[in-house]
């Protein structure tokens, strides 16, 4: 992670989407307009779990079908594929479309550009079938690479990404009329959907269409226009508030982004947090006396994690409270595991002015996971993202437009085993911790998220 990215300021721009007019489909292509005008029926899929790094569909495109395991990503809008002119792709070794094999294929003779938090990408638009999780939109936008620029894309399984982002967000176009959502799922006719990532070492989460549950959801109003963003109000542990987060007049933002492997957060916020947490792990609490200097008792929690010392097993949970809704984070979720040296060679701790030796740690090491961002919302303070660890501990609902304007609701998960009877479950209060093993991850496949600057004030992050 390199001083390029280290303040996780980036601009997403695409030009070019097409006008050509797209079908509403619910169940498939031959659905008539009345069950399209229908609420989203209930669809299942297994979201599968790529090196603990995203998590992908399977999407079928054309006709006949050319089939892609796509990034299933709240944090943008827009459908993505590698198109057979994309040699680095190919070099990927990726699944390559090719829309003269598609007898449902129109071009558009436009061009569009993404840049994501990984990375730039630029291709062709044009419109096909698209079905997935159950549903079909025909006439679907898409973006078709025919070059890109995204980090370690050789290494990861997935040949695209699926924007499931907001309702006429900002993030797929340029030059659109304001109103027109293009997105799958808008297409689609998906008005709400819901996630959950199972924990342990390696474990696959679930996708499920339409708003209704089997649980009682705690929902959150959708402050901004471009993200699944809410307030946060502040942090705090075992009932006493973290001073220093959030506690401004504005508060801060948290944006829930599946496609974000971390938790990210301003740098100063994380100090005030692990230093709180140092009063709680015994080490690192015997060696911060005589101090008050959270920059030290940051330091020296971050130190005394790396050990992976038995004591972490009973760190308390991280509290954060949102408009309504409180939300905790065990220390099975918060605390993740890592390579000492990929840590060290993909700069984990940027950001946070803290030296990381790695020639004096075991080959494996514990870690927050958490990652330091220069974020800040114009009118909402500072800007947080929830990112995948979030979604493992809760079930978590992206409503359109039910309500009249977005929400965001949440969960306590109490299964995420699949798409069968009784394979997910959530409930809103808490739920007694299984032990499951910490996840592992890897530094050099993490994802950051896709943020837009205002063009005018680009140290604002359009909301």
């Amino acid at each position: 992670m390199a001083a390029s990215w280290a303040l996780l300021v980036f601009g997403l721009l695409a030009e070019g989407l097409s006008n050509l007019p797209t079908k509403k489909q619910t169940l498939d292509s031959t659905a008539s307009n009345e069950e399209a005008s229908k609420p989203t029926p209930e669809r299942c899929s297994v979201l599968q779990n790529t090196q603990n790094a995203v998590y992908t569909i399977n999407v079928d495109v054309g006709t006949p079908k050319q089939t892609f395991r796509l990034v299933a990503d709240t944090g943008s809008n827009v459908l993505v594929i590698p198109g057979k002119n994309c040699k680095s792709c190919e070099a990927a070794k990726k699944n390559l479309y090719d829309h003269g094999k598609s007898s449902t294929s129109h071009t558009t003779n436009m061009e569009s550009k993404i840049t994501y938090g990984s990375g730039p990408v630029t291709g062709d638009i044009i419109h096909d079938n698209v079905h997935a999780i159950g549903v079909t939109s025909e006439n679907q936008s898409m973006l078709v690479m025919h070059s890109q620029n995204i980090e370690n894309f050789a290494a990861f399984s997935f040949d695209g990404i699926m924007g499931m982002g907001m309702p006429v967000s900002a993030m797929g176009t340029k030059d659109e009329p304001a109103g027109e959502d293009k997105s799958f799922f808008a297409q689609a006719g998906v008005n709400a959907f819901t996630m959950c990532f199972a924990k342990g070492e390696k474990p696959d989460g679930v996708l499920k269409l339409g708003s209704k549950r089997n649980a009682t959801f705690s929902f959150e109003r959708v402050i901004g226009q471009v993200h699944w963003g809410v307030q946060l109000s502040s942090s705090s542990i075992k009932g006493q508030q973290i001073p220093g987060i959030c506690d401004g007049s504005k508060h801060c933002a948290v944006i829930v982004d599946s496609g974000t492997t971390l938790i990210m957060a301003p740098s100063h916020h994380l100090v005030s947090l692990y230093s709180k947490l140092c009063d709680h792990l015994p080490e690192c609490a015997e060696g911060a006396q005589g101090t008050s200097n959270s920059m030290i008792k940051s330091d020296l929690f971050l130190t005394t994690l790396l050990t992976c010392p038995d004591d972490m097993a009973n760190l308390p949970d991280l509290e954060f409270h949102l408009g309504d809704t409180d939300l905790a984070l065990g220390p099975d979720t918060y605390i993740m595991k890592a390579h000492s040296k990929d840590i060290a060679l993909h700069g984990f701790f940027d950001g946070m002015n803290y030296t990381f030796a790695h020639e004096k740690y075991s080959l494996e090491v514990c870690v927050p996971a958490f990652m330091a961002g220069k974020m800040m919302s114009r009118n909402h303070g500072p800007i947080w993202i929830f990112g995948m660890p979030l979604m493992r501990e809760y079930t978590v609902m992206f409503n359109r437009n039910e309500a009249g304007f977005p929400l965001v609701g949440f969960s306590k998960t109490i299964k995420c085993n699949g798409c069968g009877d009784g394979e997910m479950i959530s409930r809103l209060y808490d739920v007694e911790p299984e032990g499951l093993p910490i996840t592992k991850f890897y530094p050099a496949l993490v994802r950051k998220p896709n943020l837009v600057q205002f063009e005018d004030e680009p140290k604002y992050i359009k909301l």
